[in-house]
């Protein structure tokens, strides 16, 4: 995701946010049409592992620390309906992951004050420390809300890349980027392990998942804030410039839509299974 150095050429401008979140709308289709209206096709739900790093990784890289009240309603909703369509069994059912999303934004001004701010004392050690708890709980908070601690990781190498971004440019002994660095490797590791877990991937859809992430994921270590050099036509400039300033609204909408398809074409759920779900 990184710009060319020559003046961009005329027309409208996309953003490499823009086309980042366009990705993740992409491939979490294919999870979310698996999910709700074809669980037989589990190359799909792989695929789209891929998405769920782009999400966590913006909420850590972004500076705003504001929860919208539509995370928590939306995020309670969604959760609600999962828990119906599972029937009523609560052992089926993990919180919504903007629910996740809204406590990662809650919990970072503490963590930027306390563990991992530039100014902060022992800053390496706390960071090491707070990965290692987030690692250890990964299972049990896998069973509570959606990705558990590995989505809280990820947000934490979206953080420490922006911090290693303000740090200057990248070099192998500056303690900003061999952090990030080390964040994204744990994170990555066992994100791929969890999801292949979950999901009882076959040898060949568990390929497929670990590239997913792990492409996703070297995408992400290279991302700058910045307009692209490519100009698309104006349609699709428009588009993906929607998909930036809307994501969560489309994944939210895409949950309903695909929920009421399977519904109307009598798709069972997943019983039983111990994937997220989303």
């Amino acid at each position: 995701m990184s710009a060319a150095s020559t003046t961009p050429a005329p027309g409208r401008a996309v953003t490499s946010t823009d086309a980042l979140k366009a990705l993740g709308l992409l491939l979490i289709l294919f999870d979310h049409w698996a999910y709700y209206v074809e669980p037989d096709r589990a190359w799909m739900h792989a695929l789209g592992r891929g998405a769920l790093p782009i999400f966590f990784f913006l909420i850590g890289f972004a500076k705003t620390r504001q929860v919208p009240w539509f995370w928590l309603v939306a995020g309670a909703l969604l959760t609600g309906l999962d828990w119906l369509r599972m029937g009523g069994d609560l052992d089926e059912v993990t919180l919504n992951i903007l629910l996740s999303f809204a406590a990662i934004r809650w919990a970072l001004p503490f963590i930027e004050r306390h563990v991992m701010g530039m100014g902060v004392k022992d800053r390496h050690w706390r960071t090491a420390l707070l990965v290692a708890a987030l690692a250890a709980l990964s299972y049990p908070a896998d069973m509570v809300v959606d990705y558990g601690s590995s989505g809280w990781l990820l947000a934490l190498v979206g953080l420490a890349h922006r911090q290693a971004l303000d740090s200057g440019p990248d070099h192998a002994r500056d303690p900003a980027w061999l952090t990030r660095r080390i964040i994204g490797a744990v994170a990555t590791l066992l994100f791929v392990a969890n999801e292949i877990h979950d999901y009882e991937f076959d040898t060949v859809d568990a390929f497929i998942a670990a590239g997913s992430i792990i492409a996703v994921s070297g995408l992400l270590l290279r991302f700058r804030r910045v307009e692209l050099a490519w100009r698309p036509p104006a349609a699709l400039a428009e588009f993906l410039g929607f998909c930036g300033r809307r994501s969560l609204e489309i994944y939210i909408a895409q949950i309903l839509g695909l929920m009421a398809l399977g519904l109307a074409l009598g798709v069972e759920p997943d019983v039983g299974d111990d994937a997220d779900g989303e």
